[in-house]
């Protein structure tokens, strides 16, 4: 079982994480902006560039993290795949208030649309590993108190017997 200060500093990292997935979701839509405050002319390329570049960046630090033996193959891929799919849930939820409230309101959404999916996760991880370790702490109280049956103590060599908890040689 990993120690406090093992989970904040793992923990720590992935904030890190969250906020470059937030920007690179948040940029996406700055384009748009841009295009509405006549900042930038309207390019299909553009708008090809800045919806890719999230999850070229989620792509990219996934697969430095493998490459440097920070995580495993199995575990970068399931980290890749687990943040670009919340990229792209905040970017269709700024997609849709973009279409109801205007470019402006797409990068909050987006952004908080993400925040939103980050605590959510973390509540139920949380959730998760609470419960677990309250079946770990029953099974080592039950096993503590002797409620193993004798039935089920394992066969001891000829000459050792059971006595009250303690072996007894003949």
């Amino acid at each position: 079982m990993p120690a406090y200060q093992e989970l904040v500093k793992k923990y720590t990292k992935r904030r890190k994480d969250t906020l470059v997935d937030s920007v690179t979701a948040g940029l996406s839509y700055a384009d748009n902006v841009a295009v509405q405050l006549g900042l930038m002319e309207d390019s299909a390329l553009v708008d090809t560039v800045f919806s890719a570049a999230p999850f070229a960046i989620i792509a990219v630090t996934e697969q430095m993290k493998v490459i440097m033996g920070r995580k495993t193959g199995k575990a970068g891929f399931g980290d890749a795949v687990q943040r670009m799919l919340k990229t792209g849930a905040a970017m269709s939820v700024g997609a849709l208030a973009s279409a109801v409230a205007g470019p402006a309101a797409a990068i909050p959404a987006a952004v908080g649309t993400r925040a939103l999916l980050n605590k959510y996760k973390s509540k139920s991880m949380l959730n998760l590993r609470v419960n677990e370790r309250t079946v770990r702490l029953r099974a080592l109280r039950e096993r503590r108190q002797g409620a193993v049956s004798p039935d089920l103590r394992p066969a001891l060599p000829a000459g050792i017997t059971y006595m009250d908890g303690q072996t007894e040689i003949r």
